[in-house]
């Protein structure tokens, strides 16, 4: 039971993290033309992402990178 609500609370996350870039991206393409929804993720993301020291995302980064690395080995 926790390890189907986990899993679907990991699917819950991936697919929002995936609907940010999604919008990113959509707004670095379409540009103003992206619409409002669009425009405020893609906003919002950028304002966060300023507003967080530099140090700090690279080391969210490798910690994740670190983490994939080892359960893809455990998987194996």
């Amino acid at each position: 039971m926790i390890e189907k609500i986990t899993k679907f609370g990991w699917l819950v996350i991936e697919l929002a993290f995936m609907l940010v870039v999604l919008c990113v991206l959509l707004s670095l393409v379409l540009g103003k033309e992206s619409g409002a929804f669009i425009s405020s993720v893609a906003a919002n993301t950028l304002d966060l992402l300023q507003k967080v020291p530099s140090g700090t995302v690279l080391g969210v980064f490798l910690i994740l990178a670190l983490y994939w690395t080892f359960r893809s080995r455990q998987a194996r």
